[in-house]
């Protein structure tokens, strides 16, 4: 009995082990979508939209450019599997790879006319981003203390801080996050407005 379960933990572990063992392809185009925009109070409801959704994906607005028609947001560090109230990468591949290393992303919302008249095209774009270090120069006990401070040198023998060590690599785009944040804005678009009315 005691070897059944043990065998059944080892197996489940194995299971969730390797479930985001691999990683899912990149987007093959841009993440794009249509939405009909009727009136200039429309327009603005879209921005607003826009912005929101951004906001509840726990990114903060940088840039809100309406003669360009782009929306983009500061680098935001993507959650750990502890901290639930915030949006949890997806799918597993990307939680695991969140709750192991440090990885920022960052969005861009695209806001163009269409072609079509009376209707805007919205392309949104996530990058992800993994902060590595240089490494340093262990040779002996005492220096593996030091490792993670700016006391041990450099592989190129720079004594510099962890923080003047530090770049960001690129790996990618979100393709699943973007698809998420065009779905939820338009969602949060066609949600009812309400106007307060005349005095």
């Amino acid at each position: 009995m005691k070897q059944a379960s043990l065998f059944t933990l080892s197996l489940v572990a194995a299971v969730l082990a390797t479930i985001g063992c691999q990683a899912p392809p990149q987007p093959a185009g841009p993440t794009l979508g249509t939405i009909p925009v009727e009136t200039p109070e429309r327009v603005n409801h879209l921005w607003e939209s826009v912005e929101n959704t951004l906001l509840a994906f726990n990114f903060d607005v940088d840039r809100r450019d309406r003669v360009s028609g782009i929306m983009t947001t500061y680098p935001e560090t993507s959650a750990n599997g502890l901290e639930i109230w915030r949006v949890q990468p997806a799918p597993a591949y990307y939680w695991w790879e969140s709750n192991l290393h440090t990885i920022q992303r960052q969005a861009d919302v695209y806001i163009r006319q269409a072609p079509s008249p009376g209707s805007y095209e919205l392309e949104v774009k996530v990058d992800r981003y993994r902060r590595s270090f240089e490494e340093r120069q262990v040779d002996n006990a005492a220096a593996a203390m030091r490792l993670y401070s700016g006391e041990a040198p450099t592989i190129s023998g720079q004594m510099r801080t962890p923080a003047e060590s530090s770049y960001w690599i690129r790996l990618g785009r979100d393709g699943h996050m973007e698809q998420a944040i065009l779905d939820a804005i338009i969602k949060q678009y066609n949600k009812p407005t309400t106007t307060a009315p005349a005095s």
